[in-house]
């Protein structure tokens, strides 16, 4: 019985490093270079009755129907707020991407950045359709 719970926590080990292994050749790693964690927002443009602020990052490659969205996290609730009122843009020369948060006067804040296949974009416009609060997730 033990040898069986090893054998499937080893399993799953394995499945995960072989998932990062595919992500990470297949392109799909998502970087943030600005801003970096701990730095503050920079370059603010109006929007609404707060700010909008740039985020810039690269991507070796962005698959076919897939998008970048980039989602905030509140870090004293640990609500995440999708980011859809602009569109991320991606240069697959240069292999870099552009895509801005709104910054609606929270102090701390954490950026992710995803690249959403279509189920997940739907998930994402679903979720500014019907104007939740926030979608409650665990951090990583």
């Amino acid at each position: 019985m033990i040898t069986g719970i090893i054998e499937s926590v080893v399993a799953g080990i394995l499945l995960a490093i072989a998932g990062a292994i595919y992500r990470l050749c297949a392109g799909r790693q998502i970087e943030i270079t600005h801003p970096r964690p701990g730095e503050t927002l920079t370059d603010p443009e109006p929007l609404g009755g707060g700010q909008a602020f740039p985020v810039r990052g690269t991507l070796r490659r962005l698959p076919q129907g897939n998008e970048i969205w980039l989602l905030t996290e509140d870090e004293s609730t640990g609500l995440f707020w999708p980011q859809g009122f602009f569109n991320a843009h991606y240069d697959p020369q240069s292999k870099t991407w552009l895509g801005k948060i709104f910054g609606g006067g929270r102090k701390n804040i954490r950026i992710v950045a995803v690249v959403a296949p279509p189920t997940s974009q739907d998930f994402f416009r679903y979720y500014q359709t019907v104007g939740a609060r926030g979608i409650s997730i665990s951090s990583p």
